[in-house]
Formats: structure tokens, C-alpha cells, sequence
């Protein structure tokens, strides 16, 4: 299983319009940060059974043997992150929870449906999936022209109980962005929780045993619906993780400053940052 960050910046991205601090007018590549998404590829099982097949999207590369991709959120820099990484294909997108910065980029998922001429099918809790269906309403207005000018997508409302998209077992962690519910993602042995200020005690049994943890890190300073660093290193501390990555940041925060300072086995991620884990029970 591969994992791309495609957006490791808060919601007005790094460099912000008119700032000068040190981070926006940084000449490292990783004080440019995107709006958060990670893009996720997985090998195909050796071969998909009759069940698995029927549960993958309609048109899925991963029916012809080839691997499932997942994107976590659409933000809205998806067309220029599909540009940068060279994403041409989705399978299914999982998203965190309904705010501009995680869903506005959703219209930029007909280039996909026209690529390979399939609907792509998108997750979500309740009220995430209502608020995409709200915003995006042209999409599923029946009196919309239905050609290419719009996105095919299928709405999944999901729960906290586990799912799969063909080979893939995904769990939902449920936890709070100050009063939104927000859900992250636990696939095999990797788990990604971008905003967060505060985890139920209930969901961290859910995020034994990881092997990559990426983790929303705001700022420095206590920020009332995210984490700040000290509030994310010490969650990273309690969940384990072989290696945590932080994510979500503002323009407070230079790259190389600050990641001298963490712990060893955490680290900032950056856009364009890419790791391989094995594949495990479940992927």
C-alpha cells in the first residue's frame, strides 16, 4: 500500500495571499503546502474473489487486477494535486467531514469519469454526504444535463461499523473538530486523522498496532478545534505508531524548525510525501 500526501497546509494553504513570514516566503519546497488530502494505492490481492468483485465500483481498475485507489477528501487544490502526482484514476473517495477545504474540489472528479468512463463512489457520515448533496446540488438535480460537464459520483452514507471497497477493509474513527464530527480512516496498518481536537476514548482501541499514523498538528500554539503540537505529540505518544506524520499546518510553522524538535519517531509531513507499507489482513 502506497500513501501520497497530496496537501499537508491549513484551510487557506501555505503561502497564505499577502503574508511575508518566514514560512510563506520560504524557499523549501515543503513550506508549500497544499490543502490537506492523501492519496492511497493498493496492490491487488493475488486474485479477487467473485464477492470482492461485486463490491468493487462499477469500472474499477481494481476488477481487471490492477490495485484500489483511494482519495481522502477533495480539497480544493485536487486538480493542480492530480497534475502534480499524475493521478488519472480513483476508485473511491473517503471523506472526513463536510468543510470547503475537504470538499470543494469534488467537481474535479468528472475528468476521472471521463477518463475511464465510470461513476466514482464517495463515503461519508451522514451529515458530510447531506452537506456534499446541499452544496454540490447540480449534480443530483434530476433536470441537470447529465453530460460531461458534471461529476458521476454514488453518495455511501457510512457508520462506525467496518466496510470494504473490494479487497479493502476500511474503519471509521470517529472524533471531534471542535463541535463537528469529523471521521478518520484506519486501512491495514495505516490510519490518517486530519482535524482533530479531541479523540473519544473509545476509538483508540481502534489504532493498535499501526504501522503510519498521520496526525492533524495545527500550530504551536492551543488552537480550540485542533490539535497544536504539544496536544498531537502527546496523542501520538499514547496510539504508538511505528512512525506519525503531522499534518494540517499553518504558515507558523517552518518545516525544517520545526522538525529537528519532534520526537524521533514523529515528523512533519509535506506535500509530495510518499512511504510504502506492506500489505497486512484486511487490504
Amino acid at each position: 500500500m502506497k500513501i501520497t500526501v497530496l496537501g499537508s497546509g491549513t484551510s487557506q494553504g501555505i503561502p497564505i495571499v499577502g503574508c511575508s513570514c518566514a514560512a510563506c516566503t520560504s524557499s523549501n519546497s515543503k513550506d508549500k503546502r497544499l490543502r490537506v488530502s492523501v492519496y492511497i494505492e493498493t496492490d491487488a490481492p493475488p486474485a479477487l474473489s467473485p464477492l470482492e468483485r461485486a463490491g468493487l465500483p462499477a469500472g474499477s481498475t481494481a476488477q481487471a487486477g490492477v490495485g484500489l485507489k483511494i482519495l481522502i477528501d477533495t480539497s480544493p487544490d485536487f486538480r493542480q494535486q492530480m497534475l502534480v502526482n499524475n493521478i488519472t484514476d480513483i476508485d473511491a473517495v473517503l471523506y472526513t467531514h463536510y468543510h470547503v477545504d475537504h470538499i470543494m474540489g469534488l467537481d474535479d472528479i468528472r475528468q476521472i469519469n471521463q477518463l475511464h468512463r465510470k461513476s466514482i463512489d464517495i463515503y461519508g457520515n451522514a451529515e458530510t454526504i447531506e452537506v456534499i448533496r446541499r452544496s454540490f446540488s447540480y449534480i443530483f438535480d434530476p433536470k441537470t444535463y447529465k453530460g460531461g460537464g458534471i461529476p458521476h459520483v454514488n453518495t455511501k452514507v457510512i457508520t462506525l461499523d467496518k466496510f470494504n471497497i473490494g479487497h479493502a477493509e476500511i474503519t471509521p474513527i470517529e472524533y471531534f473538530h471542535g463541535p463537528t464530527t469529523v471521521f478518520g480512516y484506519r486501512i491495514g496498518d495505516f490510519a490518517y486523522m486530519t482535524d482533530c481536537s479531541s479523540i473519544p476514548e473509545k476509538e483508540f482501541g481502534k489504532l493498535k498496532n499501526l504501522k503510519v499514523l498521520v496526525l492533524d498538528a495545527l500550530r504551536y500554539r492551543k488552537h480550540e478545534t485542533h490539535f497544536s503540537f504539544d496536544e498531537a505529540i502527546e496523542a501520538a505518544q499514547r496510539i504508538k505508531a511505528e512512525k506519525t506524520y503531522f499534518t494540517h499546518m499553518t504558515h507558523d510553522i517552518v518545516h525544517d524548525e520545526a522538525n529537528v524538535k519532534l520526537p524521533e519517531d514523529i515528523e512533519l509531513a509535506y506535500d509530495g510525501l510518499s512511504f510504502v507499507i506492506p500489505a497486512q489482513a484486511g487490504i
